[in-house]
């Protein structure tokens, strides 16, 4: 019995080491995202933010906790929502040449802003999870 709960205690050492390290690769990968100095969005499979960079906040002018869970499509003037929403229709259906960069513009209070988009898609197990954008703010 003495020699199982040694093996089981070793066992979960290991497994405890194994967490720490995936937490501290998962960190990682975080703060490379977060310190980016190109704005990247991502939204899931619907258009829904699901997080966004440190430099994507600077041209979006709005709060991380404001941008999650808001549909992107909202942050695109109105006279532009339209192709947006066809272009989006398209990379969720798997076009590949909508993944080709755009000009569009967004809008904050009291700001619009002439972005370059370029969405490329998420895949999790073989399906469309969601998109990953990059916004190039034009001077």
């Amino acid at each position: 019995m003495q020699a199982e709960l040694e093996e089981l205690k070793a066992l979960w050492l290991d497994l405890r080491a194994q967490v720490d390290r995936l937490a501290d690769e998962r960190q990682h990968y975080l703060d490379f995202f977060e310190q980016a100095s190109e704005a990247y969005v991502v939204t899931d499979a619907n258009g829904t933010i699901v997080d966004v960079n440190g430099a994507a906040i600077d041209i979006l002018q709005r709060r991380r906790l404001y941008l999650r869970g808001k549909p992107l499509a909202s942050l695109v003037a109105l006279e532009r929502r339209r192709d947006f929403r066809e272009r989006l229709r398209a990379l969720a259906a798997g076009e590949p040449a909508q993944t080709r960069a755009w000009g569009t513009i967004l809008e904050a209070p009291g700001l619009r802003t002439d972005v370059t988009l370029v969405a490329r898609r998420i895949e999790r197990e073989g399906r469309f999870a969601g998109l990953c954008w990059r916004l190039e703010a034009l001077q």
